[in-house]
């Protein structure tokens, strides 16, 4: 390594350290401050509303006493506590006392302590009157003690509150209630978990800004510095006509281009002087042309090859905005089903799925092909428009199939961005390092999922599903905005020459067995599982165990945030050791056993270790699968690489397509687990074939070695 690349290395690092640590430690201290302002601004809300139902109570046995009733002989008065209590969750019990003993109560009664209950008006406005400095003198006072009782229900205890009854003849009448302590942390838990997964994310953010920053104001720069440096020191004034601009280390880069600009310039109007004055202009011409190949003066350097960095922050803002909603698709659609419709409730709660990816699997050949044609930008920037309006459809919808013709505009939209975004990234790759190009790709898509997912989840559950997809649509908007100031007008797509071209390329791929045998056997088994499993039955299969729709964002992040490092180790792994089959097959029949151990009893934490798991066998796959594509696709050299991508997610949408109505059927016959362990049971089988085929040398799939 050079000393050029060892001091952008280094500040590469600084740099990243530094920001993600000041991100982490402003987000620690701001997640802390919110929790215990939570914690404090919690109670008087919750005053405020068993002051009303005392009130209520209160007034109640007041007008029975007014009309004559004794308080003694308040019949029904057990079953109406109890209803009140069954409406409120965040009260443990509600009594009526007479002398302070208990006549009617409901729900777990505490022992009633007159004095240790507290009036209503005196303690409410202890809370409300707080100051900004007594808030903060709360925080760091109760900072040590939040953590333990965020999962700590023992040391739980109901606050006691009374509000006395006028008009008892014998003896002083008061209403109870317990407020309960535990209510208020399982809400801290909440917001706990839903702050520590903003934390997360912006962490996330935090670095992939970082990392497209420090590559665009530091590495690109200083590379381009050392580049034009050593052309000029051995002699060499070529002119690039694409140089870094961005930051001091650009603009010195630039004025460096700039002198050999000048100098060539120079160059030529002391040639056009000389010249036509000259009787020996042959020889003259012949020692200027000298002198020009010489010190290249007269060349001009107009390749400007791309970075994957160019598609990282594009790609990952628009993915981010695709993965808002992919929480509570199916809950959202049961939002707007009618019972009366043609189609099953079943089969609608995992159409827009289905349609969403079928959409992408016929648009995806058609994409290919237009990136050839126009290039990567002008793709990106044409599929926002469907993109966007898709997600203005849904914020409008007002029936399921509204959902259903909205996802499918966007996922015309997503067909021709995403696989832009691949081409553009293959095209800019070596042989050599291929796995670890497609991992960042896969990368940038998890952690756009984890982010999106999460927090889509957490927006959805404060502010409604609908607001969701104007959020998506707008943060659409910026991500085009992005790609058209980053993305290189034209940028090779990987054509290769050749007779075949349309359906003759795809001709060609079918007979491609090694190709094939990836496709049929791996890519769309690993489909079926991402949207029949996580995307479609998760959600559903959380809210019958009725988890919130912050926990199963919770639950549905942790996919992403396993593959997002463990990826690319395994690219690594395949890199180092070209055993790229080996390690598709191993996440292929791993992702099968992982849906078969979910047979049994329905439980929160088997499905949350299945989610953990199932993101553990994808790491292993996924990056390896499309690299592992890549290769075997070199068998047929008439098919460029974009015609192969195009192929390649084709299939894998006809996977997506399958996995939703798959399991939507199942579950019409079967509990959650049981069809879980058919679609398994399948995919293992499918990972048996691709074990068999590899068995024959004459069909050998992805050859590690050429």
């Amino acid at each position: 390594m050079n000393q050029v690349q060892t001091i952008a290395s280094l500040i590469n690092r600084r740099l990243i350290y530094i920001t993600i640590l000041s991100a982490f430690v402003a987000a620690f201290l701001s997640a802390a401050y919110t929790l215990v302002e939570f914690n404090f601004s919690i109670k008087p809300e919750l005053l405020k509303k068993a002051n009303a139902i005392a009130q209520v109570i209160h007034d109640d046995v007041a007008l029975a006493i007014d009309v004559g009733v004794p308080y003694q002989e308040l019949r029904g008065m057990e079953s109406y506590l109890t209803d009140t209590l069954n409406k409120y969750p965040e009260l443990n019990f509600v009594a009526l006392t007479q002398n302070e003993q208990v006549l009617y109560h409901a729900g777990d009664l505490e022992p009633l302590d007159p004095s240790y209950a507290v009036a209503f008006e005196k303690n409410s406005n202890q809370y409300l009157s707080a100051t900004f400095w007594q808030r903060v003198t709360v925080v760091m006072q109760e900072l040590p003690l939040l953590m333990p009782a965020l999962f700590s229900a023992d040391a739980a205890q109901s606050d006691l509150f009374q509000l006395p009854i006028e008009g008892i003849e014998n003896g002083n009448a008061r209403v109870y209630v317990g407020l309960s302590s535990t209510y208020v942390q399982s809400q801290l838990t909440d917001i706990f978990f839903d702050i520590a997964i903003v934390l997360v994310a912006v962490l996330l953010v935090c670095f992939e800004v970082v990392m497209v920053v420090v590559m665009f104001y530091i590495s690109g720069p200083l590379e381009e510095s050392e580049s034009i440096l050593k052309r000029q020191v051995k002699g060499d004034f070529s002119v690039n006509e694409h140089t870094a601009s961005q930051g001091v280390i650009g603009s010195f880069a630039h004025k460096l281009n700039q002198d050999s600009k000048e100098l060539q310039s120079r160059f030529k109007q002391l040639v056009a002087k000389l010249l036509p004055s000259s009787n020996e202009s042959k020889e003259i011409d012949s020692k200027f042309q000298s002198v020009s190949q010489r010190f290249s003066l007269q060349s001009k350097l107009g390749i400007h090859k791309g970075d994957i960095v160019d598609a990282r922050i594009p790609l990952f803002v628009f993915s981010f905005a695709e993965e808002l909603s992919k929480s509570f698709m199916p809950l959202f659609v049961n939002e707007f089903y009618q019972p009366d419709s043609w189609i099953s409730k079943d089969v609608m709660l995992g159409l827009p799925i289905s349609v969403f990816m079928l959409v992408i699997a016929v648009c995806t050949p058609f994409a290919a092909k237009w990136v050839d044609r126009w290039g990567q930008k002008q793709l990106f920037l044409i599929g926002l428009v469907p993109a966007i309006a898709g997600y203005l459809g849904c914020a409008l919808a007002n029936d399921s199939m509204d959902i259903v013709i909205a996802r499918g505009v966007t996922a015309f939209g997503y067909a021709i961005i995403t696989i832009s975004c691949q081409s553009y990234i293959a095209a800019v790759v070596t042989s050599e390092n291929r796995a670890k190009g497609m991992a960042i790709f896969v990368g940038v898509l998890m952690t756009a999922t984890m982010c999106g997912t999460a927090l889509g989840a957490i927006i959805a559950d404060r502010i409604g599903y609908q607001p969701v997809f104007i959020l998506s649509a707008v943060l659409a908007a910026f991500a085009g905005i992005l790609a058209w100031r980053m993305f290189i007008g034209e940028l090779d797509g990987g054509v290769k020459k050749g007779k075949s071209s349309g359906g003759g390329s795809v001709l060609l791929l079918l007979k491609n067995a090694r190709f094939m045998a990836v496709i049929l056997f791996c890519a769309i088994p690993a489909k079926i599982v991402l949207t029949g499993f996580l995307y479609f039955l998760v959600p559903l299969y959380l809210v019958s165990l009725d988890a919130s729709q912050s926990e199963i964002g919770r639950i549905m992040m942790i996919y992403s945030l396993i593959i997002i490092p463990l990826s690319p180790i395994a690219s690594g792994i395949a890199d180092r050791t070209q055993k790229t089959k080996q390690l598709v097959v191993l996440g292929t029949i791993l992702s099968g056993a992982i849906l078969v151990s979910l047979y049994g009893d329905d439980s929160v934490y088997k499905l949350l270790l299945a989610v953990a798991l199932m993101g553990i066998a994808h790491s292993i796959l996924k990056a390896p699968l499309i690299a592992c594509a890549l290769e075997a696709s070199e068998d047929t050299p008439e098919v460029g690489r974009t015609e192969t991508l195009g192929f390649l997610r084709t299939a894998e949408r006809i996977g997506s397509v399958i996995g939703p109505v798959l399991v939507a059927t199942l579950l019409a016959s079967y509990s959650f687990g049981q069809a879980m362990s058919i679609v398994g049971g399948g995919i293992i089988a499918a990972g048996l074939a691709m074990v068999v085929v590899l068995r024959k040398p004459e069909a050998s799939v992805c050859e590690g070695e050429r």
